[in-house]
């Protein structure tokens, strides 16, 4: 299978990590955006699938800055939010432009739910998932190809 480029994938991690994915190479870049202005923005009593959706919704429409809001202390100081916006682009440009999305579907990992979100891109399916605090606050946020399991515990 011939790789067919970098999907920029954002987490905690090392920035010289380096994973094999569904036989495409996927740095993993230490995530997160710069603080804008104090704490992360999340409501309580918002779910994961709000958080995740809000989210991707957010990416969509260009206002990376709105996208990161909900970001956790360690993504904030990682992750411009014109990194998160050259990220979006790497991976249209990979899986073609957005076209739409299906619904959350969440996996418990640990104090985390991890929420996958089918998209439907021009050339081929992709995932958007985003690890969530039981807080609201995003600690990881994932543009991925079609397939890509939840890692386990």
């Amino acid at each position: 299978m011939a790789a067919m480029g970098l999907i920029h994938v954002f987490e905690k991690r090392p920035l010289s990590a380096l994973r094999l994915v569904a036989g495409v190479t996927v740095p993993i870049i230490a995530a997160s955006t710069v603080a804008f202005g104090g704490a992360p923005v999340a409501v309580a009593a918002d779910t994961p699938d709000q958080i995740a959706l809000a989210t991707l919704d957010d990416i969509v429409a260009g206002d990376y800055v709105a996208a990161s809001a909900p970001f956790d202390p360690t993504m904030q100081k990682k992750l411009s939010a014109k990194a998160l916006g050259q990220a979006w682009s790497a991976f249209q440009q990979l899986q073609g432009p957005y076209q739409s999305h299906g619904d959350p579907e969440d996996t418990p990992r640990n104090d985390l739910v991890v929420v996958n979100v089918p998209l439907q891109m021009d050339r081929q399916p992709g995932q958007f998932r985003l690890s969530v605090h039981p807080d609201g606050t995003v600690s990881g946020l994932y543009f991925l190809k079609e397939g890509v399991p939840v890692p386990a515990n």
